[in-house]
């Protein structure tokens, strides 16, 4: 049994929820407010993605110190990205350094897969070590090595960038290097992203009789192709923490819209209806574009991720075991869900029109929409970039109830 800490994470915690299903590992999902109380009743503890701060709130120092004494007794904690920040110095603490602070934005908006070069190690499969794998990122943090400490290993350091890296929107592999020595001599703005002068990747090491393994790669991408290094290294882990043999060979693709629901609600079926629709405009718009199966990407300063979040929780919602309690818990919240999902719905789609006509407008008429007013409509609608909210922070968190 491995537990799977919920706070924060929306979409990174529904991928690493497939990747762990796909292994056939049974499973706990733990909300931060439980921790205190209980500890964590499971040898392995995974902590996704997401926001670091908004994970780090939600635990609480009570939480944190449970989470220490739970490795410091001997149990085993794997986070990524957000769930690697929060362990670091000025967090859990469960490792010494520190994450590296970042002036330059640009530097964070790196999405997709880099090469690696990967360290022999007992946490790292065989079949990668001593060599270079593609290893997928999704808008990284960093490690700062500037503050090392004694006792931590380095088992990923990136090197190059992979066929389908991102910097903000754009492909990497489209921009030219004599045309960006020309940005940055012009404009001063770099999109080479420093983290491929050999910054630490994965990073592991021990407190007290625990161990613990934090990666700023998505291991839990699924999929094959692209990022099957990343999926036999994440089988790997469970094999050796969690015991047993994980019943996937690869961690399979994810297809939101494909997924069979184990139990119809017709309020979900018409939200993701809707969803979709809402998708094909962003697209139509030029706002949202494909990625993977599971991810759309989008324009700087489109809500990108609360949609992707609200379409992977509408999928897989329905897609679990339909237990008596979360039933339960959706039926308790399902009128609330149906009176707001049409307001949610309706607003996003003037936001994503108004969005692309001051897109338009900006060079002939900026003033024709204040900026001010669609970032505030996007608040009410979405909440904040980085921890979300507003109208579709409250569906999904209905939507989670049933987990």
């Amino acid at each position: 049994m491995i537990a799977i800490l919920w706070d924060s994470s929306h979409v990174w915690g529904y991928l690493l929820l497939h990747a762990v299903r796909s292994a056939g590992v049974p499973f706990r999902i733990l909300k931060a407010s439980e921790i205190p109380q209980t500890g964590i009743p499971c040898k392995l503890f995974l902590v996704p993605g997401g926001p670091a701060r908004g994970k780090m709130q939600a635990l609480a120092p009570q939480g944190m110190e449970a989470v220490r004494r739970f490795v410091e007794n001997g149990g085993r904690y794997l986070g990524f990205c957000g769930g690697a920040g929060i362990a670091l110095d000025g967090g859990i603490g469960l490792c010494p350094w520190k994450r590296e602070s970042m002036t330059d934005r640009l530097q964070h908006l790196v999405s997709g897969s880099l090469c690696c070069d990967i360290a022999g190690d007992p946490l790292t499969p065989p079949s990668l070590a001593g060599r270079q794998a593609l290893l997928p990122v999704w808008w990284p943090g960093r490690f700062d090595e500037a503050s090392r400490h004694g006792g931590v290993r380095v088992l990923a350091r990136y090197r190059a960038p992979g066929p389908d890296l991102h910097v903000a929107d754009m492909p990497y592999a489209s921009m030219p290097d004599d045309i960006l020595d020309e940005w940055r001599d012009m404009y001063g703005v770099s999109l080479r992203p420093s983290l491929l002068d050999g910054m630490p990747c994965v990073i592991a090491g021990a407190r007290g009789r625990g161990e613990w393994l934090l990666s700023y790669s998505h291991l839990e991408t699924p999929g094959g192709g692209i990022f099957a290094d990343s999926g036999t290294w994440f089988l790997h882990l469970l094999r050796q923490w969690a015991g047993g043999e994980p019943a996937a060979a690869c961690l399979p693709p994810l297809e939101p819209d494909s997924l069979p629901p184990l139990w119809e609600d017709p309020v979900l079926s018409q939200a993701r209806q809707s969803l979709a629709g809402l998708f094909a405009l962003g697209q139509e718009l030029g706002l949202l574009f494909p990625r993977t199966g599971w991810l759309q990407g989008w324009r700087p300063g489109v809500p990108g991720p609360q949609l992707n979040s609200l379409r992977l929780a509408l999928a897989m919602t329905p897609s679990l075991e339909p237990q008596d309690k979360c039933l339960a818990a959706w039926r308790s919240r399902k009128e609330g869900f149906s009176r707001l999902a049409p307001l949610f719905f309706q607003g996003a789609r003037s936001w994503l029109l108004a969005r692309r006509l001051a897109d338009t407008l900006a060079d002939s008429a900026p003033g024709m929409l204040p900026r001010e007013l669609l970032f505030g409509q996007r608040e009410a609608l979405f909440g904040s970039p980085m921890t979300g909210g507003g109208l579709c922070g409250q569906l999904l968190d209905m939507l989670e109830s049933a987990l």
